[in-house]
């Protein structure tokens, strides 16, 4: 006993610190991989503490590091995993649009133009003519029937059939159509998540953050990769942040992101519509099909004319049936809404989920604040995370959604959405006008 009081005498007269038990400082000496932190008196400028702690302002900085580097890829998280259901459901309907050009009748250097003319469209730019539409509303039939068969079909018979095939030529315009539209809402969705994640989050929400000690819910067997604040107190170091907190201050940092997260929504609510569609117009295609194949074997039994002529069409081996198409989608409507959702970040990426005995910002207890609604008059009163969101510009976005919804609907309604590039198709009729103007002048 001796011994230990003259040490700390020792110590005291010499202002040497008394070496730390292990225990102390353990969880944010662990997070930042330094030995040197110890318990110092309060002196912060991020944390909202009262006692002593492990955090002092170049701990805080460091905490505040070390959050910027991870935050970010959490938050967004969950649009990620969304984006990853997208596009696997885009790479189908892909194989869809490739079986539509491959199998029609067109020479291959017509598929290839018309494959480009398909991307243009799926990027918002039209160049599609008149004849380009009716060439493979007339080709798609004629593969499709061909197919159905297993025997090509001439020339010859195409025209002997040109009328009986109207049926089959339209429902394959409006499949291909609907096919087009929801790769183009895919490439819309694209253009909306690259913007949203292109923008870092603000100073205001990564110090809100260290400052609410947010951390990731990982299992026991992983370490933690960032926490804030309440890793500064021996005694919360284990503490999860308030839920309500945890909402509020993933709230604020999502704050520019509001109408990011509605047209997200609209647009999956409308590639759900669509993806039925899809289903529906490739069943009509195919009961189209059928009847135009018993049709076709009823005419070379009856018209004379027809089998003189197209005889070889009952020769073909008709295909085995193959594997169905699946239309089920992996997302939902929802799915797009908890993309940017405090609620289920914090439940699910982050480990806010408590609402008693949790960390409120100063210690363990309890948060009293409402939670503020993830609008813009909700986040204006948001104290956790002040100041405007990051400024993200998605008005070309809404533009096309505009645009986009206008096919949706001309679907759902029987129509078929594509139409030529006016300034394309008026091209030989603008250059007729003006023979025939310079014509009359001569006269």
């Amino acid at each position: 006993m001796c011994y230990l009081l003259s040490l700390l005498t020792i110590s005291y007269l010499l202002n040497i610190p008394v070496t730390e038990s292990a225990g102390q400082c353990s969880k944010i000496r662990s997070l930042l991989n330094d030995d040197t932190i110890r318990i110092t008196s309060r002196n912060n400028d991020i944390c909202i503490l009262t006692d002593d702690s492990c955090c002092n302002k170049a701990v805080e900085n460091k905490l505040l590091e070390k959050t910027k580097s991870i935050l970010k890829n959490r938050v967004f998280l969950v649009l990620n995993q969304f984006y990853s259901k997208i596009d696997t459901d885009k790479n189908k309907k892909d194989i869809l649009l490739t079986k539509i050009i491959t199998s029609s009748t067109l020479p291959q250097a017509k598929r290839v133009e018309l494959n480009e003319k398909f991307s243009s469209y799926i990027t918002g730019v039209n160049t599609l003519t008149s004849a380009d539409l009716e060439e493979i509303r007339v080709a798609s039939a004629a593969g499709a029937l061909s197919i159905s068969l297993g025997a090509s079909l001439s020339e010859t018979c195409q025209n002997m059939l040109y009328f009986d095939m109207e049926t089959l030529k339209d429902a394959q315009l409006k499949y291909l159509g609907s096919i087009l539209v929801m790769l183009r809402g895919y490439a819309i969705m694209t253009d909306l998540i690259t913007a949203a994640m292109s923008q870092d989050l603000t100073e205001e929400c990564y110090v809100g953050a260290v400052r609410g000690g947010l951390k990731e819910g990982v299992p026991k067997t992983q370490a933690l990769k960032f926490g804030g604040c309440n890793l500064c107190l021996e005694k919360t170091s284990f503490s999860h942040p308030c839920a309500k907190l945890c909402r509020n201050i993933l709230s604020g940092c999502l704050k520019g992101h509001i109408q990011t997260r509605e047209y997200l929504q609209h647009l999956a609510l409308n590639q759900v519509k669509l993806n039925s569609l899809v289903e529906q117009y490739s069943r009509d295609s195919a009961v189209a099909t059928a009847a135009l194949k018993s049709q076709v074997k009823s005419k070379l039994q009856l018209d004379k004319e027809f089998y003189a002529s197209c005889s070889g069409l009952q020769r073909g081996k008709e295909p085995k049936k193959g594997t169905e198409y699946n239309f089920s989608l992996t997302y939902n409507e929802n799915d797009a809404r908890l993309t940017l959702d405090s609620d289920w970040l914090c439940k699910f990426v982050f480990s806010g989920v408590s609402e008693v005995n949790c960390w409120n910002k100063s210690r363990v207890g309890e948060y009293r604040l409402n939670i503020y609604e993830f609008t813009d008059e909700g986040q204006r009163q948001n104290p956790e995370v002040p100041g405007n969101g990051p400024t993200i510009d998605i008005e070309d976005v809404i533009s096309s959604f505009k645009d986009y919804k206008v096919k949706v609907d001309e679907l759902d309604q029987g129509r078929v959405p594509l139409k030529s590039n006016s300034s394309v198709s008026s091209l030989p009729s603008l250059l007729l006008t003006l023979s025939l103007a310079a014509y009359m002048t001569i006269t």
